[in-house]
């Protein structure tokens, strides 16, 4: 098989716009799993279900955790890339000047309170999945979901209040935008802004069905970890450690 070419800058920023595609992807499955009883349910009642709820609860919440950590590491790749770009093309066309000027524009981008969120999001998401919150109210008969929110961060602006849909959405916008920023003229209007994905529906899900989706089987694959020579291998090496 041949190497895979370096793109010229051109090339750079139409592989860039898959990560805007990733992103849109990754996205539509936090929206649909966000509405599940799995996310929606406060985990004392959760502790009261049977086990097969719970079991279907764990699934749900193991998508839409992953899916968030993806969406992060698109997003925030968007920029990565458009630096290497940039950079890429101040080396082979020194004598061009608009590669300079982007170079400062998006160092302001690097530096703006937005970008350093997204990439805080992402470190943090990676280091620990745990970032999607819930926000309850007891109106007397328990806690009641109110809506998801992204946990504050140290050094960045609360969270809380803000519902995670609408501050995903804003991280996405302004990649997608960003990224638009940077095409040449010809190439704006080529480029898809409306993206559509098929969606597994999850097992505990909430919202409302279209008839001809009710009740359809879904696909599952099961995953197993087999316990291996090599993991014996290491487990007697541990013990003859101690």
């Amino acid at each position: 098989m041949p190497d895979v070419p370096d793109p010229d800058f051109v090339g750079a920023l139409c592989e860039i716009w898959f990560a805007i595609n990733y992103a849109a992807y990754h996205l539509a499955y936090i929206r649909v799993y966000l509405q599940t009883a799995s996310l929606q349910t406060h985990v004392d009642q959760i502790r009261k279900e049977e086990q097969a709820f719970r079991d279907a609860s764990q699934t749900d919440l193991i998508v839409c955790r992953a899916h968030l950590a993806a969406f992060f590491w698109q997003v925030d790749h968007v920029f990565e890339a458009l630096r290497i770009a940039v950079n890429r093309g101040q080396k082979e066309h020194a004598d061009l000047k608009y590669f300079w000027s982007w170079g400062k524009s998006l160092e302001k981008i690097e530096a703006s309170a937005i970008h350093k969120e997204i990439n805080s999001y992402r470190n943090k998401s990676h280091e620990l999945p745990a970032v999607i919150g819930c926000k309850w109210e007891d109106k007397g008969n328990g806690p009641e979901f109110v809506h998801h929110f992204l946990p504050t961060i140290a050094g960045h602006e609360a969270k809380e209040e803000l519902d995670i849909n609408d501050q995903l959405q804003k991280y996405f916008e302004f990649a997608a935008n960003v990224w638009l920023s940077f095409s040449p003229g010809d190439y704006k209007e080529k480029f898809p802004r409306s993206f559509k994905f098929a969606v597994t529906v999850p097992h505990t899900f909430l919202g409302e069905l279209p008839l001809e989706l009710k009740g359809v089987p879904q696909l599952e694959v099961s995953v197993v970890a087999q316990d291996t020579p090599a993991t014996a291998a290491v487990e007697d090496k541990g013990a003859e450690v101690k």
